[in-house]
C-alpha cells in the first residue's frame, strides 16, 4: 500500500480530514476536493465524481487554466 492509498484508507475509516499541499495532479486525484489557490487568493474549487481517471483530467485542466490567469 503506497502512501496516497494509506490517505485514503484513514480517511474513509476514521473519518480524518487530510490537507496536502502539491503541485502533483496525480498525487491531487486522490482528493474528494481540490482548493486551487494562486498569489494568496481561492481561484477555483473542484469535487470528485468517484472516479479518479476522470477526475485527473479535471485537475490537469484546472492547472492549465489556473496557470494562465493573470
Amino acid at each position: 500500500m503506497n502512501i496516497m492509498e494509506s490517505f485514503k484508507k484513514i480517511n474513509e475509516e476514521k473519518k480524518a480530514t487530510i490537507v496536502m499541499v502539491t503541485h502533483d495532479p496525480f498525487a491531487a486525484s486522490f482528493c474528494r476536493r481540490i482548493i486551487f489557490i494562486k498569489d494568496g487568493a481561492i481561484k477555483l474549487e473542484i469535487n470528485s465524481n468517484g472516479n479518479r481517471k476522470e477526475f485527473l483530467d479535471k485537475v490537469i485542466e484546472a492547472q492549465l487554466v489556473i496557470g494562465g490567469q493573470e
